[in-house]
């Protein structure tokens, strides 16, 4: 597991700096690695609550499994999906973690049930934030 954020040192988990967007160190491409093929916990945005912004846009975009919190528009965005990707608490978060991990197809076919929500989208938000904030 790859913890990513700067407060987790506060509970004393063993976790990655998260580069500002726009920084030097910020590289899209090392973040989508990351976020590829893997099961990846979204706890919501700092600026809102609402289900897709940057990082679960992101999440998505990368191939990844967005695993999410739950948030004001969570119904309204994951329609069929939310009961599936979308905990209330931590209980819940880690019982649909560990569900995921041990069961590969229900993880493959909640990957492709996102993917074909999205892949039409027109909206390709973070390939513009990319870029805005390009160094390159």
């Amino acid at each position: 597991m790859i913890i990513i954020g700067n407060d987790w040192i506060d509970y004393k988990l063993k976790s990655k700096t998260s580069p500002a967007i726009g920084s030097r160190e910020y590289n899209l491409k090392n973040i989508y690695d990351i976020y590829k093929g893997n099961i990846c916990l979204d706890l919501g945005s700092l600026v809102g609550s609402i289900s897709l912004y940057h990082r679960s846009l992101q999440i998505i975009e990368a191939g990844g499994l967005v695993v999410q919190s739950t948030q004001v528009n969570s119904k309204e965005i994951w329609k069929n999906l939310n009961d599936k990707i979308v905990f209330n608490n931590i209980n819940d978060g880690i019982l649909l973690i560990e569900k995921l991990l041990n069961n590969k197809k229900l993880s493959s076919d909640l990957y492709d049930d996102i993917y074909k929500k999205f892949h039409k989208s027109e909206n390709l938000i973070e390939k513009s934030l990319d870029k805005i904030f390009s160094h390159n």
